[in-house]
């Protein structure tokens, strides 16, 4: 393992190049360090439980990480959840928005409404509806907090398999005149 090799290891043990340089800081004036991000992360889906309760739900993260006005994405049976915790009320939908795909943990929230990071389709958390296309919602699932963790169960309404549509990304073009593109 080369240099680069391992400096690129402790960076993403502390989550990056300024995680990596608090924490020398830290160590140099002898204070003690305190877990990064990625490792309070890493061992809160350490600590999660393995089996699903008995009514199904699974556990997806502590409830310390899930931050207010936060989101994440977790695995949820194979299936991908974008998790939300807004006024104090935790909410999940399908990660995938029904535009292009964009993953949907990563959006900017305004209230209850998540803004996809790609295109800026949005959805309400509470209903999965898509306040863009109105024939396009998400599913909703399921949620609870308990014992210290954010549970996932069951749909609890159906999302659209359908993808594609307008969207106004800011491109402008205007044809040059004599000139042809493609075949």
């Amino acid at each position: 393992m080369g240099f680069r090799d391992r400096l690129r290891a402790k960076m993403s043990k502390h989550g990056g190049a300024v995680g990596l340089a608090k924490a020398a800081a830290r160590r140099a004036s002898g204070q003690k360090s305190e877990p990064t991000g990625a490792e309070r992360l890493r061992d809160a889906l350490a600590s999660l439980p393995k089996e699903p309760d008995a009514d199904g739900f699974r556990a997806v993260i502590t409830s310390a990480v899930l931050t207010e006005g936060s989101g994440n994405t977790f695995d949820v049976d194979g299936h991908n959840v974008a998790v939300f915790r807004v006024a104090g009320q935790v909410y999940a939908i399908d990660d995938a928005c029904t535009h292009e795909d964009g993953p949907l943990g990563e959006g900017e929230l305004d209230g209850l409404v998540v803004a996809c990071p790609y295109h800026d389709w949005r959805f309400d958390l509470k209903t999965g509806a898509c306040l863009t296309d109105g024939e396009r919602p998400v599913s909703c699932f399921a949620v609870r907090e308990r014992d210290g963790f954010i549970w996932v169960g069951s749909r609890t309404s159906q999302g659209t398999d359908a993808r594609g549509g307008q969207h106004d990304d800011g491109l402008n073009t205007t044809p040059i005149e004599g000139v042809r593109i493609g075949g």
